[in-house]
């Protein structure tokens, strides 16, 4: 005789979920051939029941808890889960900010099968929109603004599909209000990324200001170095927190307590960020006026002597140089806080010329040398009184025959050149008594194109002939400097490169320089040397003349 066992609707489930609980306990058989099962008490098949009930639940609470063991990991971990989150939402948003863009360039359509296939495709982008309103949801975005938001960019689509399928069925396209309503979706889910990712920003940026945890500070400067390399819409979103400056020179100037070892990688890292938000001008504008609000600072970050921190040193006083470039009427510094503009400035840029120059001569690295002297050339655009009080420019032009031989020439050479040539608008006799006059006609005389020679190094002789062609108009202007000019052939080699279109690889634009250069040195010496030169028909016709008698293109100036 066999008995069947009978399961619970629970038990079977159970069973189901786990096959070795299912398996039969056969007894003692009267008979050989002959099994049969034991009935299970109640309390036993309750207990099974129970047991496949709480295994799951079991597992999703041990799942939800952090792995981190201690209050300085679990920061950790939030920093780090911060930073995943701004990467995944911003690789994202990114897609369907391109994907509403498309839509946008592919109107107007003038048929339904138009309409169709953009109905089709904007289905596929609101598909993606509630994916990242949901990860928005998950990462905070749960509070009134945030939801108002979200409820915006959800209507905004539904009603774009319904606008859709109207047109659709009336076989009436609306493109003005099809384009109104993705541009309007584009402006408030813009608008909702971004206030998620400031929320997951500030938690990087707090994050800065614990020093005190060496593994927090570590993961929060990793974040934000990977974040803000090469990506000025996050360097813009981390700049509108005031406080990221301050933390990150404040641990440039201030972080101890740690191995010599990991207070180079934290300092230098600290630099390194620095550097990629300085690609934002509000960056720079503040790290300014935190200059010129503490005058120990600009000292401070000069005073360190370890290769790696100075690389990253130099490499940051390069960008925030380069503001200098476009800023010649003093504006950036409009909102320093002692309320004397110009004397911050001033005192500034010395601190900057006399921190150069002070690496130019202790470094033997070529890349720091190459750095320095890059931004010294980009602060000349502002000013240059600071660079002849520390002699800079002497020492360079004495030690750049001993950099030649090792480091990148024209990378060199064309630092160098634009310092002459910021210098010779009103220093031409400082200019030629530290020996840049002869180095930039020597120079001059070099290069030319030559065979096989890469376009890299092709443009970089241009812009090396068109800037001393501009250096030696503005020397030209003095009357003994021009003489010395001439007697160092520098009008010769001039008249050869405006001639000779194969000297200037068909550049018009180092012929339009070398021909202001000529005129301007024509009126310092006048016209006889000119003549035996053969070559008064540069200086006697107009420039604009000239420039399309000896123009590849013979384009217009106007």
């Amino acid at each position: 005789m066999v008995i069947y066992e009978n399961f619970s609707p629970l038990a079977m489930i159970g069973s189901m979920a786990n096959p070795i609980r299912n398996q039969k306990r056969f007894g003692i058989c009267a008979r050989p051939g002959f099994e049969f099962m034991f009935f299970e008490s109640p309390v036993q098949v309750w207990l099974n029941e129970l047991l496949s009930l709480t295994e799951v639940e079991s597992l999703s609470a041990l799942q939800a808890k952090s792995v981190a063991t201690t209050p300085e990991s679990f920061e950790a971990l939030s920093i780090r889960n911060a930073q995943v989150s701004i990467q995944q939402i911003r690789k994202n948003s990114t897609i369907i900010i391109d994907e509403l863009d498309s839509l946008i360039d592919s109107l107007p359509i003038d048929s339904t099968e138009g309409l169709t296939y953009l109905m089709e495709k904007f289905s596929e982008t609101y598909k993606k929109i509630q994916s990242l309103i949901e990860i928005c949801k998950r990462k905070g975005c749960d509070y009134v603004a945030n939801k108002q938001l979200s409820i915006d960019v959800q209507t905004i689509c539904e009603q774009t599909i319904k606008f859709m399928q109207n047109f659709l069925s009336k076989q009436q396209i609306n493109n003005a209000q099809i384009e109104a309503s993705a541009r309007k979706l584009k402006e408030n889910f813009g608008e909702l990324v971004d206030t998620t990712i400031k929320k997951e920003c500030f938690i990087l940026v707090s994050s800065l200001n614990k020093k005190s945890s060496h593994l927090c500070l570590k993961w929060s400067l990793l974040a934000l170095w990977q974040l803000t390399q090469n990506d000025p819409y996050m360097c813009r979103l981390f700049i509108e927190n005031q406080n990221i400056i301050h933390y990150l020179l404040d641990i440039v100037q201030n972080y101890c307590n740690v191995s010599l070892e990991e207070y180079y990688q934290i300092r230098a890292a600290a630099l390194r960020v620095l550097t990629y938000l300085s690609a934002n001008r509000d960056a720079v504008k503040q790290i300014l006026i935190e200059f010129t609000s503490n005058k120990c600072l600009i000292s401070n970050i000069f005073s360190e002597t370890e290769e790696i921190i100075l690389k990253e040193t130099v490499g940051f006083f390069v960008q925030i140089t380069t503001i200098f470039i476009d800023n010649k009427d003093r504006t950036i510094m409009q909102n320093a806080n002692d309320g004397n503009s110009n004397l911050s400035l001033k005192s500034l840029i010395n601190g900057l010329v006399e921190g150069l120059t002070e690496i130019l001569k202790s470094t033997e690295n070529d890349q720091i040398f190459l750095m320095s002297c890059a931004a010294l050339a980009n602060i000349s655009f502002m000013s240059t009184e600071s660079l002849i009080k520390f002699e800079t420019v002497s020492f360079i032009l004495n030690s750049s025959s001993k950099r030649f031989q090792s480091s990148d020439q024209p990378l060199l050479k064309d630092q160098i050149i634009t310092l002459l040539a910021n210098l010779s608008q009103k220093h031409q006799l400082t200019v030629v008594s530290s020996g840049g006059l002869i180095f930039l006609i020597n120079t001059l005389l070099e290069e030319c194109p030559r065979a096989n020679m890469e376009q890299s190094r092709i443009a970089s002789m241009e812009r090396i002939q068109q800037k001393i062609a501009v250096a030696l108009a503005r020397l030209g202007t003095h009357k003994s400097v021009a003489k010395i000019i001439y007697r160092l052939n520098g009008v010769e080699r001039l008249i050869q490169i405006c001639k000779s279109p194969k000297e200037r690889n068909y550049n018009d634009t180092v012929l339009l320089a070398s021909i202001a250069a000529l005129k301007r040195i024509s009126q310092s010496i006048g016209k006889l040397p000119f003549k035996e030169l053969k070559a008064l028909d540069l200086i006697d016709s107009k420039l604009q003349d000239t420039f399309m008698n000896y123009s590849r293109e013979n384009t217009s100036l106007v």
